[in-house]
């Protein structure tokens, strides 16, 4: 079963003390079978560094977490979309390129698109991403070989500034048969839009998603943004788990940061680190393992 470490349980255990050191160090037993990846979503960066919404400085909030993130030793970085504050502007993008570009020299650099974002504007700036493209007409998809897993990377934008979000008849489609190529490798879905069915502003074909997730074996988790919040749910056997945002909450009672992950043959370790918003949940650990689902296409 997954759990979830409380931060004082967390710092009382003997994962805590390890986790208190730098680097890795969390995940020293797993470094020769894990995938190292810094998850980060809802950056919102405007091309005016001293942008500010509700209190928040999305662009000293950044600097910080690409600061803790350089730190470490990351097999690669993934921003699940809303990259740009509000409207996708070119000079937006301009501003998140040039924070994001010292990091892309150093490791893979991945992105979703969320409904902030510009397609266009982004491809136009954002040059140096990891993965494969797909070809999905009119849609940014990407998949990404992470060793032990295999990521796949869904563009949920319908239209920039407009809330709600959509994948599409043809990028389902896509979705449905790619991962029906993946045999036993465990595939993590990373979308920006969240997934309550009945949220008017989440993704409007969510339910279809969630079929073709759980009608093969190979996906066992979903990763999304868009909510700015930090949460842990589980739909059968199928984890689903909600990053927070980097840029700023839209509660009180949710941190604000990023999120360290370890993927592996068998599950991953997420590991919170809030800068922002509620501290609490700082240093909480939720561990996943993969389960045996059986597929109805088997």
């Amino acid at each position: 079963m997954p759990f979830i470490i409380d931060r004082r349980s967390f710092l009382k255990s003997s994962m805590g003390a390890l986790a208190l050191s730098a680097g890795r160090q969390l995940f020293a037993a797993e470094a020769d079978s894990a995938a190292h990846w810094a998850l980060l979503s809802d950056i919102h960066i405007a091309a005016d560094p001293a942008d500010t919404f509700r209190g928040f400085h999305p662009s000293a909030n950044l600097t910080k977490v690409l600061g803790e993130v350089g730190e470490r030793q990351f097999d690669g970085l993934l921003v699940n979309g809303d990259l740009a504050r509000l409207l996708g502007k070119p000079e937006d993008y301009a501003r998140v390129a040039s924070y994001l570009e010292p990091l892309a020299n150093k490791m893979p650099l991945a992105i979703t698109l969320g409904n902030h974002d510009s397609r266009k504007n982004t491809r136009a700036a954002i040059v140096k991403l990891a993965g494969a493209a797909q070809p999905v007409e009119r849609k940014l998809v990407t998949t990404v070989d992470a060793g032990p897993v295999q990521l796949i990377l869904l563009d949920s934008l319908l239209a920039t500034n407009v809330t709600p979000g959509q994948l599409g008849t043809a990028q389902r489609n896509w979705l449905a048969n790619y991962i029906g190529t993946l045999g036993n490798k465990p595939a993590i879905v990373f979308v920006h839009h969240n997934l309550d069915p009945k949220d008017d502003n989440a993704l409007v074909d969510v339910a279809a998603l969630l079929d073709i997730a759980k009608s093969n074996r190979a996906v066992k988790a979903i990763l999304y943004g868009h909510t700015h919040a930090w949460k842990y749910a589980k739909s059968d056997e199928l984890h689903l788990v909600n990053i927070p945002a980097v840029g700023y909450n839209f509660k009180d009672s949710e941190p604000v940061g990023w999120t360290e992950a370890a993927f592996r043959p068998d599950g991953c370790t997420l590991k919170l680190h809030a800068i922002g918003g509620e501290m609490s949940p700082d240093g909480q650990v939720l561990q996943l393992r993969w389960s045996e689902r059986v597929s109805s296409r088997s």
